[in-house]
């Protein structure tokens, strides 16, 4: 899914795109396996991201990321070549599962109903790169005492910190979320 499929074309102007991801000191969102590691967990980061999944319109995930989360009942996007365009998940009545190649996210967000509110995307890494030209803001967090050689990577083209400037965005709000065990924040947003 190259990152050119998506446009804000047709969108609706209340739409407001935000990536959330936690990653390790040297940008992964996960072991090689996909798997996360107790490295990349914390309390602190993992409330603050429940509750601006709570407040989203909708969640946009992978399709492995779906499998091996299950849906707290949220309405889920999910990302896959599975589907021809558009199609509802026979194992999901909340999540719809949806091929950028078949339908545009202007299509996809009138067929939803979707016409205002948080886009949270969640990963994983094609995912996140997929958005980038679409982000309004990117919700960093960094786990800074944690290194996952070989993991998977927020984004293919390196460390987020370094795509995210690379795409125009600013770090304009950091946060300690956990002083002990190393966690930030950092709220990039678009001038």
């Amino acid at each position: 899914m190259p990152p050119s499929v998506l446009s804000k074309a047709g969108l609706p102007a209340g739409i407001v795109i935000v990536g959330h991801a936690i990653v390790s000191a040297d940008g992964m969102i996960s072991a090689a396996d996909g798997t996360m590691p107790a490295s990349l967990r914390n309390d602190a980061d993992w409330r603050r991201f429940q509750a601006a999944l709570d407040e989203s319109v909708l969640v946009v995930l992978g399709r492995e990321g779906h499998r091996r989360h299950g849906n707290s009942g949220r309405r889920r996007l999910v990302f896959t070549g599975a589907v021809a365009a558009i199609a509802p998940d026979p194992e999901d009545a909340s999540a719809t599962l949806y091929n950028p190649a078949g339908a545009t996210l202007a299509d996809l967000f009138a067929h939803l109903g979707v016409a205002q509110g948080t886009i949270a995307v969640t990963g994983g890494t094609r995912v996140f790169d997929a958005f980038l030209p679409l982000y309004d803001r990117f919700e960093l967090a960094e786990a800074n005492t944690a290194a996952l050689p070989g993991g998977r990577p927020c984004f293919p083209e390196g460390h987020p910190r370094t795509v995210l400037a690379a795409a125009g965005f600013q770090p304009r709000r950091f946060e300690l979320l956990d002083a002990g065990q190393g966690v930030t924040l950092t709220h990039w947003m678009r001038p």
